[in-house]
Parts: C-alpha cells; structure tokens; sequence
C-alpha cells in the first residue's frame, strides 16, 4: 500500500493550510511542525505579511496597524490561493522586516502542501481556499513576551518602540484578529503551567524550566471510510518514564456551536513516549523525519505532534 508521501507526490491536488494569529504568537512554530514531517520538497510556505500595502514608515504615518485588514492585499492573496489550488505559479510580492520596506515580487509554485500564515488567514474569501485551518491564542502576557523577544533580539527593533506599538495594536487585536478562531479547525491556546507549587521541594531545590499548558480545541470531524491513525500511548511506559511532571487530559463539549475535542497537555514528556507517538507518524508518512528532541519535550511539542497528526488524518481522508 502507498504511504502519504507517494500519494501526496502522485495527487493533483494542493492542500493549503492556514495558521492565523497576532504577531510573535507563535504561528511559525506550529507551521515548522509540519514541514518537519513532509520535509521542504513537499511543503512552501506563504507569509500574509509579504501582501502588506505599505511599509512601516508609513503604516506609522497613517497610525495604521497591520492588524487592520486595510493594511493587507486580502483580495490578492484570495487570487493567489485560487490559482495555486489549481497548480498555477503566480508571481507574489514580498515584505522585508528587518528594512520595515515592500520587497521585490517573486515567482511562487505550488508544492503539495502549501503553509499560509499570518493575521488575516481566516478571513472572508481566503478561509474558504483552505483544506486546515489552524488559530494560535497565547494569553496575553506570553503573547506580549514572545512578541518582544522575536521583534528585538531577532529582527533588531527598538525595544521601546516594540513595546509601544503592543499598546497601540491591542485594540485592533480584538477588533480584527481574535474572531478568526471561530473558524478554526483546531485552535491552540497558550497558557502558564499548572504544575508548578511552591509547596513542592524540587521547585524550591532547582530553577524551574520554563514551562506551558496548551489545550487544544479540535473540531469534531468523522472522516468516513478512512481508517483513523491511531496514537497509542503505554500507560506503563508512560508511569515509569514520568521523572518530571507531566499531565494530559480531554473533555468534549461545543464551540462556537460546533462539538469539540479539548485536549489538556502541560509539563514535560519523557522523550521515549514521544518518540513511540512521532514514529507512528512516521511510519504514516513513509519517510524518516527530521524531528528534532531533547530528553524531554514540552506541551508545546507535544501539541505541534498532535497537529501533525489531525492534519495527516485529513490529508488520508481526501486522498483515499
């Protein structure tokens, strides 16, 4: 039998994944996951930001955000996701963040899997060429924090002026980003641990890591007349491996009035149960994967595997 890598290779279609959410909130970390499991020869990249209208200078000028849609090319970008769908190249242009300057345009081809991020993903005209829609929603503080940390020691911004243009954007954030997540597939929420208590020894004897609680909110879907790929977990491996805190948990309830999956993943996994988890993606794909891990992996990690893997029921599904 073909794995997915021969399917994807021998399908026509192009499968267009969307990941919206704020600046700095973590949307290329979930994009990456997925160009880790199919590698660069089946998966391109997209950034919404290469569709800004202006440059940075003038956004400031206008005291426009590029929160605010009108500050984006959403009809072109509606364009370039119909023709891309339809295997066509199209010649796109680009946005260089460091100079905050419009680039030059540059020819575009479709690869079987295409990632489009940024703030607008969701919107109106474009959600609608997407097969997996995904929306990343840090709580604020963390939002703010990786958002300082990329603009200053990753894009050389001031560090004044990033925090202030995080006051100035919050509004917009609410007016024009946060809705999104009713359209979403699966919505990934960021928050602090729940572990950690300062009643316990070990945090009181050693310098925590820095730890998150992600619950993923997945849409039901029933992927009829597919076989599900199913990630089994030993619950003795699971209790002997367990030296550092670890929690899972799941409920199902509604949405936006849509039923839904709520998966709880906080701490540390032992990197023995995540690998048992990551090669029966693997095995799925057919191919090995560049998946890079530590000796333990945290909930992040684990929730860009379990990404991959409803994504990867998805893509089985459309091509069976």
């Amino acid at each position: 039998m073909a794995n997915l890598e021969e399917k994807l290779r021998k399908s026509e279609k192009v499968f267009i994944v969307g990941i919206a959410g704020d600046s700095g909130s973590g949307k290329t970390t979930f994009a990456s996951a997925i160009r880790d499991l199919l590698g660069d020869d089946l998966v391109s990249a997209i950034s919404l930001d290469d569709y800004h209208v202006y440059d940075r200078k003038t956004r400031w000028e206008l005291n426009i955000t590029p929160l605010n849609p009108a500050a984006t090319n959403l009809k072109l970008v509606e364009t370039h996701l119909m023709l891309l769908k339809k295997g066509e190249t199209i010649r796109k242009p680009t946005y260089d963040h460091t100079k905050g300057e419009l680039g030059d345009w540059e020819d575009f081809s479709p690869t079987p899997v295409i990632i489009v991020e940024g703030l607008h993903t969701l919107y109106d005209g474009i959600r609608d060429k997407l097969d997996f829609r995904i929306f990343v929603d840090p709580v604020r503080f963390i939002r703010r924090k990786w958002k300082i940390k990329r603009d200053v020691e990753t894009r050389g911004y001031d560090r004044a002026k990033v925090i202030e243009e995080i006051i100035r954007r919050e509004p917009d954030y609410k007016r024009y980003i946060d809705f999104q997540k009713i359209y979403a597939d699966v919505v990934v929420k960021i928050m602090p641990t729940s572990l950690q208590s300062v009643e316990r020894i070990t945090y009181l004897a050693e310098q925590p890591p820095e730890l998150y609680r992600v619950r993923l909110i997945m849409k039901r879907e029933d992927f009829k007349d597919s076989e599900p790929i199913r990630l089994d977990i030993d619950l003795s491996a699971f209790v002997r491996a367990s030296e550092k805190d670890f929690a899972i948990g799941f409920f199902s309830d509604y949405y936006y009035e849509k039923p839904a999956s709520f998966i709880d993943i906080d701490g540390l996994m032992n990197v023995e149960l995540f690998s048992t988890l990551l090669d029966t993606l693997k095995r799925e794909v057919g191919r090995d994967v560049n998946w890079k891990a530590e000796r333990y992996v945290n909930a992040i990690e684990v929730a860009r595997l379990l990404i991959c893997w409803r994504f990867l029921e998805m893509v089985r599904y459309q091509l069976s």
